[in-house]
């Protein structure tokens, strides 16, 4: 009886320890093929984020939104094929599909799904219906249109008015092929548009302002974009405040639904501001003058004073603006003339050749700062050395006067000596020379590419 009795205990044991040894087989197998699960889901995730990402930088490429949402499609794929190759934990991936909502305020919604089928190790050993694992995962990426304008300065010291300079077409290829064919045009697109300034400003392409968005690279009559910027001259002095002032305006004349969350200015020069747009009285009485006034001398001079041009165009207005003696309180657009520089005192200042420098210098860098305040993004590319040194000595500038340093302030760049996080940090570029315009012109479009995403 006992014999017997050790000998049903001996197959009791049997059979537990082999069920013992199933479950910690599958045990293992769970572990294992788990862990394996986890790998890939992490490798999917990868892939399709990558390919979230790529999609939605392809977006910028396409004359409508079906090329555009093809291209997104043919760099999801490209990019998910690299991310998750074929075999990879012994996976193999499956379809990717891609998806795109476009909103009227130039919002780009991007979602990649993937799918990866890993067959199983251990757990196929237990069951048929557990011989392979299908993990899913998806990426999504937003991509902003954005709004735009070029601010470009063409005043005489670019070059000679009647043939082009060599820095003059260097600038405009610059401009070209480094700025503007990195955004998308056409409907849908971003919205691009282009303020030339000298002595006054001219827009000579306004920004597209209704769902289409959009806008034209080179067009029949020569009116895109890219052909304004190769029609451009050189004239005149340097009416940054005026340039900038039609910038802001032509972005917020977009209505408010349909603006795009990325608004953007960049304003190149080569010089410092040096005249004031504003309505100024003649005489004691008037009769008043609206345009932008340029003063050379101290008056009273053996000539003219001043210079006054047409705050609409590059021009000089007709007649003899000698009688001039005091400047407004604000300018074109309300713009104040004071600020960080003070202004000699005289109804409500004297007209002197020093309060015009210090007003014109004034009125930019508060247009900039209304512009920020808007939360528009300024970026800043200055040209050429006259930028790192004072152009203007009547006035007893210091450092924080040169253009180069103007400039920063314009952009909040990071460098600037009045810096603040409080509203939206741009850029400056300097430009050594003519043959450095393109890499300032690239970097900054590539920036602001960046921020669309």
């Amino acid at each position: 009886m006992r014999a017997q009795a050790r000998r049903g205990e001996r197959g009791q044991i049997a059979v537990i320890v082999a069920l013992s040894l199933v479950a910690f087989i599958a045990l293992i197998g769970l572990a294992i093929d788990a862990g394996r699960a986890y790998g890939v889901k992490a490798k999917l995730n990868a892939g399709v984020d990558a390919a979230a990402i790529a999609a939605a930088r392809a977006l910028s490429e396409g004359a409508d939104d079906a090329a555009r949402m093809a291209n997104a499609q043919d760099a999801a794929t490209r990019y998910f094929t690299i991310n998750f190759p074929s075999g990879y934990l012994g996976a193999n991936p499956g379809t990717v599909s891609t998806t795109a909502q476009h909103d009227a305020t130039g919002y780009w919604r991007v979602t990649v799904t993937g799918t990866a089928v890993m067959p199983t190790t251990f757990l196929q050993l237990l069951s048929t219906s557990t011989r392979s694992v299908t993990v899913t995962a998806s990426g999504q990426a937003i991509r902003r249109d954005v709004d735009l304008m070029m601010v470009l300065d063409v005043s005489g010291s670019l070059g000679p008015p009647t043939s082009p300079s060599d820095t003059m077409t260097k600038l405009k290829a610059a401009a070209i092929t480094g700025f503007v064919e990195r955004f998308a045009a056409a409907p849908g697109g971003d919205r691009v548009g282009l303020v030339s300034f000298a002595s006054g400003a001219v827009l000579d392409v306004a920004i597209n302002k209704d769902a289409n968005r959009g806008f034209v690279k080179t067009g029949a009559g020569g009116t895109g974009v890219e052909d304004r910027i190769n029609a451009l001259t050189v004239s005149g002095s340097t009416a940054q405040a005026e340039g900038m002032r039609r910038a802001v305006d032509e972005l917020n004349a977009v209505p408010v639904a349909l603006r795009s969350s990325l608004r953007v200015i960049l304003l190149f020069s080569d010089g410092a501001p040096n005249d004031v747009s504003a309505t100024f009285r003649r005489g004691a009485a008037g009769p008043n003058v609206t345009g932008d006034l340029y003063s050379e001398t101290d008056p009273p001079a053996t000539t003219p004073a001043d210079r006054l041009y047409s705050n609409t165009q590059r021009d000089n207005l007709t007649g003899t603006y000698d009688d001039i003696a005091n400047i407004p309180a604000t300018g074109l657009g309300g713009i104040a003339l004071t600020g960080a520089r003070t202004l000699t005192a005289g109804a409500p200042y004297q007209n002197t050749r020093c309060n015009v420098n210090k007003a014109a210098r004034n009125m930019i860098e508060n247009i900039a700062a209304t512009a920020r305040g808007q939360n528009i993004i300024v970026y800043t590319i200055g040209l050429g050395a006259r930028l790192n040194s004072s152009e203007i000595t009547f006035c007893g500038y210091g450092v924080n006067e040169y253009g180069g340093s103007i400039l920063k302030r314009l952009a909040n760049d990071v460098g600037a000596d009045t810096h603040s996080d409080a509203t939206p940090t741009g850029r400056y570029c300097h430009a050594d020379s003519a043959d450095d315009l393109n890499s300032c012109f690239s970097d900054i479009a590539s920036e602001v590419l960046r921020l669309a995403m």
